[in-house]
């Protein structure tokens, strides 16, 4: 980090009264999906002050679906991260584009890291915002206040716009994520597959006997989206234990259409969750399928993972298992619940608790036919 830091050009500190303001500018954010979409607000702010009024995003394979239609990206470039070509390619590019400032938008970096300052290298931009103290002082010449890593990392986040001059408490942070109208409507085709499977064997009048949403006891129309996949093993919640919650809640919304969805490699668990409480089983092996259902739906159930952020960007209400020590990666500012759970694994957390929480979920935002 030190011999780059020594090759990277620019002053080795930027006077304060420096502005980024009006400047071509590069977000980097190459990491997981929870973080792109997280970085979608800053993304728009600096946006609306940077050269063009858009910004370029470098981003990963993975992520780059997150960023498609969004009107504040002019373009998005795609590291591979294992691919030594790909860092030649974008290295290229970089170069080509002549950025003036880069912004890196991961406030937690490690100790010692190098992909970055060599990405910065390459692209020759004078201007490089980051968090400062430590090592990160070898690679930034514009340097905001260090992370707290006890609070939100989208508060942390705002300390990067500081240089562009924007006041942090003028803004809205919130994430956000485009939606093409093809998309939305294989979404609610997936919907109206719930909605049938969930009215399946219900006899006539069966469905007044709903208790949600007041006193009325008509039926429940609020449509409930099910992740079931994590980023980790230890973070994935037992089959067993979301067919126990949602069974309850079955119970008591009886033509509730309820989605359930996870990885494509977990399609054996989605079928047998969904089979067990009349919900419907949806195929989503691409990214934006997942997300046109989060942004389709009424509410979402999931554990830790992208979708919970994705939640947040829709204004999607929420129930999310969550380790107490992620409580800075929860959802940003959307209404629920989050559940957590201690211990190096979830399956610590009782059946009970999440249904309480998923209970209060739809009592407070279920909407009734």
């Amino acid at each position: 980090m030190r011999a780059i830091a020594r090759a990277l050009p620019g002053p080795r500190v930027v006077p304060a009264a420096w502005s980024a303001r009006d400047r071509r500018t590069l977000f980097v954010r190459y990491e997981r999906i929870g973080d792109m979409i997280m970085a979608t607000g800053i993304i728009r702010v600096l946006a609306g002050v940077a050269a063009g009024k858009t910004v370029d995003v470098l981003a990963n394979p993975t992520t780059a679906p997150v960023l498609e239609g969004n009107p504040h990206v002019r373009r998005v470039l795609t590291l591979d991260r294992k691919s030594w070509k790909s860092y030649a390619a974008v290295g290229k590019q970089l170069k080509a584009e002549g950025y003036e400032v880069i912004v890196d938008g991961r406030i937690n970096n490690p100790p010692i890291f190098t992909s970055t300052p060599l990405l910065m290298l390459r692209s020759g931009a004078s201007y490089r915002v980051g968090v400062g103290g430590a090592n990160n002082d070898l690679v930034y010449n514009v340097r905001v206040p260090a992370y707290d890593r006890s609070t939100p990392y989208i508060e942390g986040s705002k300390a990067l716009a500081i240089p562009f001059g924007i006041d942090p408490a003028t803004v809205d942070w919130q994430p956000e994520i485009f939606l093409r109208e093809d998309e939305r409507e294989e979404a609610r085709g997936h919907w109206n597959a719930a909605m049938s499977a969930a009215q399946s064997g219900l006899s006539s009048g069966e469905e007044k006997g709903e208790q949600w949403a007041g006193s009325s006891h008509r039926p429940v129309q609020s449509k409930l989206l099910v992740n079931l996949s994590a980023s980790e093993p230890k973070r994935r919640w037992q089959d067993a234990n979301f067919i126990e919650v949602l069974s309850s809640i079955r119970d008591r919304a009886r033509s509730m259409p309820i989605i359930v969805i996870g990885l494509p490699s977990e399609r054996a668990s989605i079928q047998r969750v969904a089979g067990a409480i009349r919900g419907h089983a949806a195929d989503t092996p691409r990214l934006r399928q997942a997300l046109a259902l989060v942004g389709t739906s009424d509410m979402v159930f999931t554990p830790d993972t992208s979708i919970s952020h994705a939640a947040s960007a829709f204004r999607k209400p929420a129930v999310v298992l969550l380790k107490r020590d992620h409580h800075p990666y929860a959802p940003y500012n959307i209404p629920g619940e989050n559940v957590f759970w201690d211990g190096n694994e979830i399956h610590s957390l009782p059946s009970n608790r999440v249904l309480g929480a998923v209970e209060r979920l739809l009592a407070q935002h279920g909407r009734q036919a």
